[in-house]
């Protein structure tokens, strides 16, 4: 799927989408992303989240979902006792 261009506007309506999608996620299914929230929110800031729209071409729904296993398999990988610590 090529990418769209990129504008202020188009990454704020992703965002805000993103948004969306994430709140129709119900919370038993995103453990592991709500605990980075609770932990870490410092490292899900705007940048973070555009990564997961820019690997889906915007499509936000498949960025929750990315995002939500992102986390999981972090805490998988690492621990929670260094899952929610700055990686680099």
């Amino acid at each position: 799927t090529p990418t769209p261009p990129e504008t202020e506007e188009s990454v704020k309506a992703g965002l805000k989408q993103l948004q969306v999608e994430l709140d129709g996620i119900k919370d038993k299914n995103k453990k592991g992303f709500n605990q980075a929230l609770e932990k870490c929110p410092h490292l899900i800031d705007d940048d973070f989240l555009l990564m997961f729209l820019r690997t889906e071409v915007f499509h936000a729904g498949r960025a929750a979902q990315r995002l939500v296993s992102y986390w999981d398999k972090r805490i998988e990988i690492f621990g929670e006792a260094k899952a929610f610590m700055r990686l680099t």
